[in-house]
């Protein structure tokens, strides 16, 4: 028996949607991207994850504050591709997500709009992401980071890899938690049962996963800012990680127990 009502008419009316905001949005953000006109090139990047959420069923609650600090390093738990889309659509931002997802269909060229740097995880890489994540904070971007490493299955935070906050010790950077806490689906709370409906962690394929997903009702996330950190306040980058880590678990743990979620 399926934890979730699901309709195929639903999905397809959906994927139809995104077909639609795909081809009248992006073609024009693209051709700003290619001239490197870039802040009309963001906020049109912006408004697709917008339409895109909307389309999917994304229903977004957010509490707390975004900082209007620029540059800013926004530091994020991580549990599904959906991530993006969220936090995407909440403000321009360029994101650091793995490489292989530049090839994935409608997430990968939503990366490249947002200006993202993809990361290859290997020592020989990483001078190159370094200096492509410079690049981005020094023209005064957002760039937001999931310290995970990797992605979780939404009920838990595993242990933030401090590498990712060296740019935030090198320019002492503002650097800004957030918490995204997968709710509910149909107001159906979300359990260990479920949970890889929303977060992905399974066997199913990307295309698979994602049409099952356009098939339940509207998703119910809670996204939650939290204080400003600096590395000032730390005694070291590993400082400044682990209190960013202790702040979004709290949050998620916070956010999922006043919904009754059961991990």
């Amino acid at each position: 028996m399926k934890p979730f009502p699901q309709s195929r008419v639903r999905a397809l009316v959906r994927a139809v949607l995104v077909v639609v905001i795909m081809v009248s949005l992006v073609i024009p953000a693209f051709l700003l991207w290619c001239l490197t006109i870039e802040r009309p090139r963001a906020r049109i990047a912006q408004c697709i994850f917008i339409l895109l959420s909307r389309a999917m069923g994304l229903q977004v609650t957010i509490t707390g504050v975004p900082t209007k600090e620029r540059p800013l390093m926004l530091v994020a738990n991580h549990s599904s591709y959906l991530d993006i889309m969220v936090l995407g659509s909440l403000m321009p931002l360029s994101f650091t997500p793995k490489k292989e997802i530049r090839s994935w269909p409608v997430i990968g060229f939503l990366g490249v709009l947002a200006d993202s740097v993809f990361i290859e995880r290997r020592p020989a890489d990483m001078q190159r992401v370094q200096s492509e994540m410079a690049s981005r904070l020094a023209s005064g971007k957002v760039l937001g980071l999931f310290p995970e490493g990797t992605t979780g299955d939404g009920f838990h935070v595993m242990p933030f890899k401090s590498g990712f906050l060296s740019l935030a010790e090198d320019y002492d950077l503002p650097v800004q938690p957030v918490s995204i806490a997968y709710i509910s689906v149909g107001g159906i709370a979300l359990s260990a049962a479920t949970r890889e409906q929303v977060s992905w962690v399974g066997d199913a394929t990307l295309m698979a996963h994602l049409w099952q997903l356009l098939q339940f009702p509207n998703i119910q996330v809670g996204v939650a800012f939290y204080g400003v950190e600096r590395m000032a306040d730390h005694a070291n980058r590993k400082a400044l990680a682990k209190s960013c880590e202790n702040t979004i678990r709290a949050g998620l743990t916070s956010a999922l127990e006043a919904a009754g979620v059961i991990g």
